[in-house]
């Protein structure tokens, strides 16, 4: 099978406020943003008056831009400010917040011509990149059959993530499918195109099943298989869940594309929380943090000059209600992919265009998944349980690889639940001495290094940052640059030395006795600690290396740890 090449060309950015636009390919970056593209010197100048708000005069371009709480002489409100308003109650998490891993990761384990039934299970999936990922690596010469269970406890996450299978199970067209996924994942608003896609092809398939179920009571658990080939998709859902599901489909009553704007905007752009999203920006490249506002503006994942004007229908997998945008205002579709592979990806974006290059990336990636599922055979198996009752759904079947997301984290399950309940759904060494648990924690490191620790070694990271960012000598008490300093003393951090004392506080080694299980200490799915920087100072590109982790959102003291059953 020929491998299908997703278009990587960028439009000219030339378009007017009545509509029209320039339908050519661009072909020359503008010189001063490095945001557009245009197909000649006459495009670019009849758009100078629209584009020169997004270009000479967006102060975020500027390397001299700093934060308002500098510039206002204030201190800012991450520090001790005016109390800040709470958002989002609902604390949804449609998108994941740690870059995309290959679970299999067959040529470090069972190899890449491995011929044995292969059985995935994503504990606690939240969307479906680590999925997606772990396919697309499949080597072709892999012929296993294979299982793959997503469960999630939130209906609205796993809802979601049915349909976009659904997408790319039911569509031959590997373009279509990787745009449909794509802005159904990630973009606020969607074009009417999809949006007929969502209520016609998917919509079929749930009010059939909704007709059949709708005397039963509201908390049954109810599946349905559907089947394409030798791929199949089976969804458990309770009776009440279903009809959620297939609301989901529709946008809410009352809810034009103006208001649902207004309600995205109100927490992605609030003004209390001016002062967070202005530390984030201050720690990226003047290019990255003017492409992210723009994705805060408008919440469409496209390149910055393309066209929006056929996205016009809010999402319905997002847009629940009429009244509010159930994300935190922090949640970024980058920080479910490795910046540094986005950045490194070959295509037409413009060279500051993230967003825009995160979009082709994801294009050839969703590409490829859709290619690699014509010729698998797969089931997939899609859940909406709390990850411990999981040995309860699963019936007999035992795992290959099991990733828990960071349910392991002593806030949610903990270490010890999660070996104990989920970790006995791993295949022993006798059925597959490769059989690994992941796990993951965000918050160990953070939970032993506490104000105490911090005022014994601050002096000491500080230095260290130095080493890789030079110092400035501070403006003011509030100064950016001393706050980013210290914002990026989690990238130096001895992480090994608290992670640690962390196991020994949770007490690791009699966990290993009770459960009967192990911990790699050579991993061979993923680096224990993937986003610490790797490079010594004394390496080309180490700087570099450094302010990438630093304008990612990442901290690098995030912790993956994998586990097995002991070879009795």
């Amino acid at each position: 099978m020929s491998t299908i090449q997703p278009a990587t060309e960028v439009l000219c950015a030339n378009s007017g406020q009545d509509g029209s636009r320039c339908d050519r390919v661009g072909k020359y970056e503008c010189k001063y943003c490095h945001l557009v593209k245009y197909c000649g010197k006459k495009c670019q100048k009849v758009h100078w008056k629209t584009h020169i708000s997004d270009c000479r005069n967006n102060p975020l371009l500027k390397p001299t831009w700093r934060p308002a709480w500098e510039t206002e002489h204030r201190e800012p409100a991450f520090m001790g400010g005016p109390r800040q308003r709470h958002f989002n109650y609902k604390m949804k998490f449609p998108w994941g917040n740690m870059p995309a891993f290959d679970l299999l990761k067959l040529a470090s384990n069972e190899g890449t011509n491995y011929k044995g039934g292969l059985n995935l299970l994503f504990a606690a999936s939240g969307d479906i990149r680590n999925c997606i990922m772990t396919l697309v690596s499949v080597p072709d010469e892999c012929q296993s059959p294979m299982k793959v269970y997503l469960n999630d406890r939130d209906a609205d996450v796993v809802g979601r993530n049915a349909i976009m299978l659904l997408l790319a199970l039911m569509e031959d067209d590997a373009a279509v499918a990787a745009d449909n996924i794509i802005h159904l994942w990630y973009s606020s608003f969607i074009s009417q195109t999809l949006y007929d896609t969502l209520n016609g092809k998917i919509r079929e398939l749930v009010q059939d099943i909704c007709k059949k179920i709708e005397g039963k009571p509201p908390n049954a658990a109810l599946g349905k298989t559907w089947t394409f080939g030798l791929r199949s998709l089976r969804l458990v859902l309770t009776r009440n869940q279903w009809f959620e599901l297939l609301a989901s489909l529709e946008v809410p009553p009352g809810l034009t594309a103006e208001k649902a704007q207004k309600i995205r905007q109100s927490v992605t752009l609030a003004p209390e929380r001016v002062d967070y999203r202005h530390r984030r920006y201050f720690a990226q490249p003047p290019g990255d943090r003017a492409s992210a506002d723009k994705f805060r503006d408008h919440g469409i994942l496209l390149p910055f000059g393309a066209p929006r004007d056929s996205f016009t229908i809010p999402n319905p997998t997002l847009f629940r209600d009429a009244e509010s945008w159930p994300m935190k205002d922090d949640a970024d579709p980058i920080h479910g992919h490795s910046l540094e592979e986005i950045k490194r990806f070959s295509c037409d974006a413009p060279a500051n265009d993230i967003y825009g290059k995160l979009s082709f990336f994801l294009k050839d990636l969703v590409t490829r998944f859709h290619r690699r599922l014509q010729n698998l055979d797969i089931k997939f198996h899609l859940l909406n349980v709390n990850a411990e009752d999981l040995p309860e759904y699963v019936g007999q079947v035992l795992f290959d690889r099991i990733e828990v997301a960071n349910v392991s984290d002593a806030g949610y399950l903990g270490i010890a639940r999660t070996l104990c309940y989920i970790g006995t759904l791993l295949k022993r060494p006798n059925d597959n001495r490769y059989a690994t648990l992941v796990t993951l924690f965000l918050n160990a490191v953070e939970e032993i290094f506490d104000d105490k620790e911090k005022r014994k070694v601050i002096e000491y990271e500080i230095q260290e940052v130095w080493k890789y960012m030079t110092p400035k000598p501070p403006t003011g008490p509030y100064d950016a640059d001393i706050i980013i300093n210290d914002v990026a003393t989690e990238q130096v951090r001895d992480v090994d030395k608290y992670f640690n004392r962390y196991m020994k506080l949770h007490h690791f080694d009699e966990l290993c006795e009770v459960s009967g299980m192990e911990f790699k200490e050579q991993p061979t799915i993923i680096e224990a600690w993937p986003l610490k920087v790797k490079k010594g100072l004394h390496q080309r590109g180490a700087k570099e290396e450094f302010t990438t982790l630093l304008s990612s959102g990442h901290s690098g003291c995030e912790r993956y740890m994998e586990w097995r059953y002991k070879v009795n």
